[in-house]
């Protein structure tokens, strides 16, 4: 890119080809001088906790607002995920007879196609663990099923509430893969006022035909059922969502039966203990989760879904199970796409060498990222370097223009052509001359797995067309 006349260049990427390709030859007293470097933590800040970059992306969405509490209200994963693995599908496109899934306290994510684009809105889904749990049988294919039994766990309860309703008290009011029990529409004047208790026995109350939530709001034609006001609300409320590296008001679940599914049941009234107080609580089953409304809760947690991944996992495994089945480790692949959750990049790979100038070349692309082909392959044993521009002709933020806000125990993915995601970690970040940078650490032999991010920084020169400084993200494998 020296050629052209761009405030863009990735001048760090350019390397001399003896310099990057000969860097065992340089002698180990060699001096850089870095203009500012973060210090080196002695161990990694975070695990690797997300299985797959979709699922953290899918995530940060809704949750990462709320963990770093720049807003109150209900989890719609939870807090942080729980355990991974390969789970029986035996209608898996690749032919494995596995998927990947991971638990959170809210649901189960899965890939069921790792054929898909990462960035299709369905490449992640969640199960339909409701049906299962109320049901008892556990389905293992599009139409393969292991039959249990029906889940007798609190479905919005105290796990010592020994009046509360469970998943299993559903089964005379929901539909399953074992039967349908559709009501009448109620959409036109009705209320919510049926009440369940732990046997699955139906009453009628007609008190609550008083409360403006429990009116029926909508009414399910695929399934036959009906949605109170109160949770229909919910499920088309906005609020603020990471979008990028920022928050902005959007629709929360959109759509909401990505999230939910369909209502398998109506609602239904029963006093459950919550934080060991009994209350009136509202219970609607949908396909993947539970609404649960209790009207004495602050506002913001009325309405929340149930720990449903949590029950689910207890249901398949048992509190002391071993859980999914861990994944095998493999070689990796050639990559193919870059993603960086924190900074909301999801870039396609471009493959280079070096220019005529034996500088190693740049992304073509603004948005694309650059590896250097003739060194580590993102995943092996090595410095795997990547790079991206700063900025580009008329674009004034490209792929790598945050990428000196990340910060060590950040995560960072690269998807090979296999479909597997290999995660790092971000251990520090470095801003240098572009002069001076540090060479061996960023291209150099190492008997560690790294994946080393370089992009422009500091001030352009028109006359020389460069930046005069560059920022380097280090990060290595996770475990």
């Amino acid at each position: 890119m020296t050629k052209l006349p761009a405030p863009s260049n990735s001048r760090f990427a350019r390397m001399s080809l003896v310099a990057v390709l000969g860097l065992t030859m340089l002698p180990s007293s060699l001096s850089f001088s870095p203009v500012a470097e973060a210090a080196a933590p002695t161990a990694l800040q975070a695990s690797m906790p997300f299985a797959d970059s979709a699922f953290e992306n899918v995530w940060m969405r809704n949750d990462q607002p709320v963990a770093s509490k720049a807003i109150a209200r209900s989890w719609t994963w939870g807090p942080a995920p729980l355990a991974t693995g390969l789970e029986t599908y035996t209608d898996a496109p690749d032919g494995s007879g596995k998927r990947l899934v991971q638990y959170f306290d809210k649901s189960r994510m899965e890939i069921n196609n790792p054929k898909l684009a990462p960035d299709d809105k369905w490449f992640v889904t969640n199960g339909l663990l409701t049906v299962e749990l109320i049901s008892g049988r556990m389905q293992i294919g599009n139409t393969r099923f292991e039959t249990g039994k029906p889940a007798n766990i609190n479905m919005g309860a105290d796990a010592d509430d020994a009046n509360a309703v469970m998943y299993s008290s559903f089964g005379s009011v929901s539909n399953t893969s074992a039967g349908e029990k559709r009501q009448p529409d109620k959409s036109n004047s009705g209320y919510a006022t049926s009440r369940i208790n732990r046997q699955g026995v139906v009453s009628d109350d007609a008190s609550k035909s008083k409360s403006a939530e429990a009116k029926i709001a909508y009414f399910e034609k695929a399934t036959g059922h009906n949605v109170p006001k109160v949770f229909m609300d919910f499920l088309l409320s906005s609020g603020s969502v990471r979008t990028g590296v920022t928050n902005t008001n959007k629709p929360l679940l959109d759509p909401w039966v990505f999230a939910m599914g369909l209502p398998i049941s109506d609602a239904y009234w029963t006093t459950s203990k919550i934080g060991g107080k009994n209350m009136e609580v509202l219970v609607q089953a949908f396909e993947r989760r539970v609404l649960t409304y209790a009207p004495e809760l602050p506002k913001g947690w009325q309405v929340q879904m149930g720990n449903i991944g949590q029950h689910y996992y207890e249901w398949r495994y048992g509190s002391n199970g071993s859980g999914p089945q861990k994944a095998a480790k493999v070689a990796p692949g050639m990559p193919v796409r870059l993603t960086v959750p924190a900074i909301g990049i999801n870039a396609n790979v471009e493959y280079v060498g070096v220019d005529k100038d034996n500088n190693m070349d740049v992304p073509k692309d603004a948005f694309n990222v650059a590896w250097f082909k003739p060194g580590t392959v993102p995943g092996n044993v090595g410095n795997a370097a990547i790079a991206g521009h700063l900025d580009y002709y008329g674009i004034k933020q490209a792929v790598f223009y945050h990428l000196n806000t990340l910060k060590p125990g950040d995560r960072i993915y690269m998807r090979d052509d296999k479909g597997r995601d290999r995660a790092f970690v971000v251990t520090r970040q470095m801003t240098c001359d572009y002069k001076t940078c540090p060479l061996t650490e960023t291209f150099g032999p190492t008997s560690a797995t790294h994946m080393n991010l370089i992009t422009c920084a500091g001030t352009f020169n028109r006359s020389q067309q460069n930046y005069d400084k560059r920022t380097v993200i280090f990060s290595e494998m996770a475990p």
